[in-house]
């Protein structure tokens, strides 16, 4: 989260009682998010995202890139109907944040460097673009009336939806992983 006080982004984090040093850029945040994703990823398959020292508790390590990336926030507040179900993934969704970026902003995501907490805010930031379009397609919830307006929406969410963790068989080494990773 950006906080507007500070003349900085931060670029570390704390591991017991010492600061390491990442790589905050969102493409670096991206492939870490790629490879926590991986079933078959060993603890040092994320090294790559410190640019000095490694913590020697490289779990813990990862526990806090994952709360730097997942910052706590304020609001919204939660009401209740939140759902679980996945409506962007930064690859299979690439090409359409890519041209957003682009039409909203002017910014060439393959050139540019841009801090996750930065990059985070500008697309939250977002609006009126094919992947918003796309998003809320993905977030629509049918009715108990089945008119011509809701069987079009129901067919744009069934064209758009994403992969869901629950439409694959259970991965109960991945379960775990994720678990210790939560502590």
């Amino acid at each position: 989260m950006i906080e507007l006080k500070k003349t900085r982004l931060p670029e570390t984090i704390k591991v017991g009682r010492s600061r390491f040093k990442i790589h905050t850029d969102f493409k670096y945040i991206l492939r870490f998010i790629e490879v926590s994703q991986d079933k078959n990823a060993r603890l040092g398959d994320f090294d790559f995202i410190y640019i000095d020292a490694i913590p020697i508790s490289r779990l813990e390590g990862i526990r806090q890139i994952n709360l730097f990336i997942n910052p706590s926030q304020e609001i919204p507040r939660r009401t209740g109907e939140e759902t679980k179900e996945v409506v962007l993934d930064y690859t299979i969704d690439s090409d359409y944040i890519y041209a957003a970026f682009m039409e909203q902003y002017k910014i060439d995501l393959l050139t540019a460097r841009l801090h996750w907490y930065q990059f985070t805010a500008l697309l939250h930031g977002l609006h009126d673009t094919e992947l918003n379009r796309i998003i809320q397609a993905r977030l629509w919830r049918s009715n108990t009336k089945a008119g011509d307006y809701e069987r079009q929406q129901q067919k744009q969410y069934e064209a758009w939806r994403l992969p869901q963790p629950e439409d694959n068989e259970p991965d109960e080494a991945l379960d775990d992983f994720l678990k210790e990773l939560q502590g």
